[in-house]
């Protein structure tokens, strides 16, 4: 009898015990969480501010704290059932942050937060806290911009689509006109269809919202997938409605028409009317096909895991600290991935100047190409024997970690400037290929120029963004550095001269500028 009463003492001192370290390890937990994870969010709210594409960002997590409050009833019926199976998830998620750390993609951060969040939700509260938080918790994915190449390719696709679809409309209408490329040609002026006019901000924008709009709609689930899907269609109506409807009145008032309020407020009512579209259509689709629910049993599942009089079992423990070590690593890991090797260069940047034909630019003119990210350019324009200018960029940093690395010039473009076409390149030097870059001829108004660019790394030059995130990865892994620059070279392409003059200009340059540029790299 003494015996059996010591014992319960004890589980009831452990269990108390037990209660009393569960507060201190999720505390743990979340410290451990927001040192991992605290750069990504200010980085986050910065891009929904600056970026007007994605300032719909700020109602997501919003829109996600409702969805669980709305829940909150639920949830308190429920018993942690703690399960080791998240923890494989959890580990995937915190090794997908490290991954994107260390050849600087932000998105693959971002995309880590979300997951490591939700997989620990499943580890540390099981499998029916889980199904319960799945919506709230995977919705907060669509608070994180899409990658910009992605962004961009979008932008041009659309943007040809848009030109061409409203050139049909008008000739409808009896406007005569002409296309080329995302350029619309009307009898009195010739209208562009620009990356703001594309309609991609309203594309993602309603995506957003309509998802949460479907999802609680009475429908069944192929419904709800169907209209979700129609949200990218009814936004190129809407923006395709808008491109007409300017045009329209720039034929028949004049060029007036863009320096009235109507073309911003147009912008805006893109969205309202693509909005009204998807409402209007979950509405029928509501009524139409009304989803039956059927009656459910009484009969009441055990949600509990708590052992007898309530106490909690010891094994809870274990979720926890495995929680916390797969966090620590991270942490651990990330912290040894920022501390790698400060590459600095042998020479000065500005040498490449000295270079015949070589002459300081202005770097205040709006055309010129730049990049915020770069440590160290060099800014510079030559010349030919024909006195034909190409500009030289050339932009190095020693690190490029933690979500920051130089620039795409195939994403990044000076101000009303677009791609026209993309196309690789290879320059030899001294009977070797020794140069693998990108040809991208680029637009503004009826100025053309062709642009060459690669990336450098020691002695290799790559082109493609996969391929030098690859060598990001390999060379942060085994040489503990991520050092790198890149080299930009442009040149205008005047009325009637062949593209491949322009070319050859350009491959002239790159060959002069290659060997320099491998003296003051570090090696």
């Amino acid at each position: 009898m003494i015996a059996n009463t010591l014992n319960s003492r004890w589980i009831a001192l452990r269990a108390q015990r037990f209660f009393d370290w569960r507060g201190v390890l999720w505390v743990s937990i979340a410290t451990l969480f927001g040192l991992l994870y605290w750069r990504v969010i200010p980085e986050l709210v910065r891009d929904w501010y600056e970026n007007e594409t994605f300032s719909y960002g700020f109602l997501i997590p919003i829109i996600s704290s409702y969805l669980i409050w709305q829940r909150r009833a639920h949830l308190k019926l429920i018993s942690a059932r703690p399960s080791l199976w998240a923890s494989i998830s959890l580990l995937m998620s915190v090794a997908l942050g490290l991954l994107g750390q260390a050849v600087g993609d932000v998105f693959s951060m971002r995309l880590s937060m979300v997951l490591a969040l939700a997989s620990s939700v499943y580890l540390l509260l099981g499998r029916e806290f889980f199904k319960a938080l799945w919506f709230p918790l995977f919705y907060l994915l669509l608070m994180i911009p899409a990658p910009y190449v992605l962004i961009k390719d979008l932008t041009v696709h659309l943007r040809y689509l848009d030109a061409a679809h409203a050139a049909n409309i008008l000739q409808l209408v009896g406007i005569p006109v002409f296309v080329e490329a995302y350029f619309i040609h009307i009898p009195n002026m010739t209208l562009e269809v620009a990356d703001v006019c594309s309609g991609v901000s309203s594309v993602f924008a309603l995506f957003a919202l309509g998802t949460v709009y479907t999802y609680f709609l009475p429908v069944r689930n192929s419904l709800k997938i169907l209209l979700v899907a129609c949200t990218f269609p009814f936004a190129m109506i809407a923006n395709l409605i808008r491109i007409v409807v300017i045009a329209v009145l720039a034929y028949n008032i004049g060029a007036i028409v863009f320096q009235s309020t109507f073309h911003w407020l147009t912008g805006t009512t893109v969205f309202l009317l693509a909005l009204i579209m998807l409402i209007s259509s979950g509405e029928f689709l509501r009524r139409r096909f009304p989803l039956i629910v059927g009656s459910t049993s009484g009969s009441t599942e055990n949600l509990g895991n708590a052992g007898p009089n309530g106490v909690a079992s010891l094994s809870e423990w274990v979720p926890h600290w495995v929680c916390i070590i797969i966090l620590g690593g991270g942490l651990f890991f990330a912290y040894s991935i920022g501390n790698m090797r400060q590459m600095h260069l042998v020479g000065q940047l500005d040498s490449l100047a000295n270079i015949r034909g070589f002459s300081a630019i202005n770097t205040q003119s709006p055309d010129a190409y730049r990049d915020p990210t770069a440590e160290a350019t060099l800014s510079a324009v030559a010349t030919d024997r024909d006195n034909r200018p190409s500009e030289v960029f050339v932009g190095y940093r020693a690190e490029q970690t933690g979500g920051v690395r130089l620039r795409s010039p195939k994403l990044v473009f000076p101000d009303n400037w677009n791609s026209v076409w993309l196309k690789p390149a290879e320059l030899e030097i001294a009977g070797r290929t020794a140069i693998r870059g990108n040809w991208i001829l680029t637009r503004k108004g009826d100025s053309l120029r062709l642009v060459l660019y690669w990336y450098q790394f020691e002695k290799s030059a790559l082109a493609g963004e996969f391929e030098y995130r690859l060598w990001q990865l390999k060379r942060a892994l085994i040489d503990r550095r991520s050092d790198g620059a890149v080299v930009r070279l442009a040149t205008p392409v005047v009325a009637d001269e062949p593209i491949e003059k322009a070319q050859e200009r350009l491959r002239s340059l790159g060959a002069t500028v290659y060997p320099e540029l491998m003296k003051v790299l570090p090696q």
